[in-house]
């Protein structure tokens, strides 16, 4: 601030007084009181020979003074030695108002800095008054340890008391997006918070400790300690060393990853991919169809819907395997809980998008139930978007089918004129409402294909086959691109989950399909009404039926 009002007496005013007080804010306030006392002197130009030994007989005064008034609760402040009203009243220009004002903020700015790795050390010794041999035994540390640390307190309130220490986070912070895979569980909780984003940015490429990142974001540590903690905890931040944190996971600049998925995006439409693939479906109808599977009588276009992300989600994947082949030798994959990909935008970065997108968003919604009679089931929704309905949708389809009504959806698939009870009728009301269940001359027709779990592998096998030679195209048209683009912003100890998780959904194009199928071909059997059909559901059982 001045020559003499500089960090280290800040902080021994600040200290002085907590020694005294048993009370850290009525020892900020005093502090405070004590060195806007000086600021007034320093300011009007009062002749002090000595300096700190005037400023330490006047802290002392307004330390006497705070106890006068304590036991003198009645007494107005101003008569009671306190200086903030009279400094105010003595400064001759609204001008020194405001630096008075902004001088209290950084003052109460730096002392709320202390970090709990020091916190203990500090109240112990100045505030409780202990000696360093009583905390040695109290904390069962040798004595040395008690110095260092008391030592590190002093350093680290010393450093941290600045008025240069705000990033820009605190009053801009960075758009952040993200997206996840597999077990997310709690994680997903924990990262939804402003506070938690801004932390994987700031972390994102080297360690930082929770001053730094208190600093960047403009908050005490005391505010970010239990998030940290909880970011520990559900793996979103790893320590790789003692009072560090790091992100664990690659974080993106927003545009960066946007041009990444340009590059795949172009060469999937330039290669005409979508239309290959629909093609390579249709190659080998005749073979699908000879599978024993329920649902051929509802046609190959009716079945296509799930075939296509069959075969879109098997050409990303040997695009992906044939890209890992590459690191297998050097990385290995991972046994990670989930998997999450972030960007970030600053707030004075606007993105450069690329125009139309012909690509569609897609989902791979897994229900299971346990049955008696057919063993294991699972419901699967590829479709949990537009033109279907949507998740957030009230009618939306994941919602159709639960355990209550699996085994009469699956008894009508095995007899089409199964009498139904009360029970039963409502249940195949609400079926045939939906599009789940047609009534025809053969009875309850099931509109949604089943699969045994063998019969299915056999269908993958089929289809993954034919989209082999466009996945080996895809993939070597595009990583030595796309690398170029993320691999500076991918940590080497975060190099296995760019390979394995990262590179794996950029190759995906099971958007740019479905979007082919639905609006720029006939290979798809289009509902009249998308809200009440079953295209593009279907179900699996353990036992054939």
């Amino acid at each position: 601030m001045n020559e003499y009002i500089n960090e280290e007496l800040i902080q021994n005013t600040y200290l002085y007084c907590l020694k005294r007080i048993s009370d850290s804010e009525a020892a900020k306030d005093l502090s405070q009181d004590i060195l806007l006392e000086a600021l007034k002197a320093i300011k009007t130009g009062k002749n002090i020979e000595s300096f700190y030994s005037w400023y330490w007989r006047m802290a002392h005064n307004k330390y006497v003074d705070y106890i006068a008034h304590k036991q003198r609760p009645w007494e107005p402040i101003e008569t009671g030695g306190g200086v903030a009203t009279a400094l105010v009243s003595d400064l001759p220009e609204p001008l020194d108002n405001m630096i008075a004002a902004e001088e209290i903020s950084e003052l109460n700015y730096s002392l709320s800095r202390l970090n709990k790795l020091y916190r203990e050390i500090i109240i112990k010794f100045y505030l409780k008054e202990q000696t360093i041999t009583e905390i040695a035994t109290e904390l069962n540390v040798p004595v040395g340890t008690v110095k260092r640390r008391l030592f590190d307190a002093k350093q680290n309130i010393k450093e941290r008391i600045t008025m240069k220490n705000i990033g820009q986070s605190s009053y801009a912070p960075a758009e952040v997006n993200y997206f996840w895979g597999f077990c997310v569980g709690h994680a997903e909780t924990v990262l939804k918070n402003k506070i938690a984003e801004q932390t994987m940015v700031i972390c994102r490429s080297e360690a930082k400790t929770i001053n730094e990142i208190a600093d960047e974001i403009g908050v005490a540590p005391v505010y970010l300690e239990q998030v940290l903690d909880d970011m520990v905890k559900e793996l979103l931040l790893i320590q790789p060393a003692k009072g560090k944190y790091i992100a664990n996971t690659c974080v993106y600049p927003n545009q960066k990853y946007t041009d990444a998925e340009h590059i795949i995006y172009t060469e999937i439409i330039n290669r005409n991919i979508p239309k290959r693939v629909c093609d390579a479906v249709y190659s080998i109808k005749d073979k699908i169809m000879s599978l024993d599977f329920y649902g051929k009588d509802l046609g190959f276009e009716y079945l296509c819907w799930e075939y296509l992300v069959v075969a879109a989600s098997y050409l990303g994947e040997e695009a992906r395997s044939i890209y890992v082949r590459k690191y297998t030798d050097k990385y290995a994959d991972e046994d990670r809980r989930y998997r999450l990909t972030m960007m970030y935008l600053n707030p004075d970065e606007k993105l450069t998008t690329y125009g139309d997108n012909k690509g569609m968003p897609w989902s791979n919604l897994w229900q299971s139930f346990k049955t008696n009679q057919f063993g294991n089931v699972n419901f699967v929704n590829d479709y949990d978007n537009k033109p279907f309905p949507r998740f957030a949708d009230e009618n939306n389809r994941n919602g159709w089918i639960d355990g209550c009504n699996i085994n009469t959806l699956l008894e009508l698939v095995k007899n089409p004129h199964k009498e139904l009870n009360e029970y039963e009728e409502e249940i195949v009301a609400n079926f045939i409402k939906n599009g789940m269940v047609k009534k025809s001359d053969a009875g309850l027709q099931v509109m949604v294909p089943v699969y045994d779990r063998n019969t299915y592998k056999e269908l993958e096998n089929m289809l993954h086959e034919v989209i082999k030679p466009i996945a080996a195209e895809l993939e070597a048209s595009c990583s030595d691109k796309v690398e170029a683009i993320l691999k500076p912003y991918v940590r080497n100890d975060l190099m296995s989950n760019f390979i394995y998780w990262d590179m794996r959904i950029l190759y995906q194009p099971i958007g740019e399909v479905m979007y082919y199928g639905v609006n720029e071909s006939d290979c798809l059997a289009k509902p009249d009404d998308y809200k009440h059909s079953a295209a593009g559901l279907f179900i699996l059982t353990d036992n054939k039926i």
